[in-house]
């Protein structure tokens, strides 16, 4: 991005939009598994704890890849120059 201050808003915004549930998604996985609340389906739990570690991955990765491609720095255009007609002198 050419801007560098709607780069960090962009990043910020899904930060918050998207980070921050991801990261307490991750967070409460792992208790949906401990702490089941149906101790006869076991396999429920497991698969309620997966689907919501995965997602919460897939949430904080959001954020991650649009700070490297927003706020990273572009290399710069260089000139060609063009072989087809004379040098025109210094002046």
């Amino acid at each position: 991005m050419e801007n560098r201050n709607i780069a960090i808003g962009l990043t910020i915004a899904t930060i918050l939009i998207c980070g921050l549930p991801g990261l307490v998604s991750v967070c409460v996985s792992p208790l949906i598994v401990i702490g089941s609340a149906y101790p006869d389906q076991p396999a429920l739990d497991w698969l309620i704890g997966i689907s919501f570690l995965c997602g919460g991955l897939l949430f904080i990765a959001v954020p991650v890849f649009i700070g490297i491609f927003t706020l990273r720095r572009k290399k710069s255009v260089e000139l060609e120059i063009s072989s087809d007609g004379p040098i025109p002198p210094p002046s």
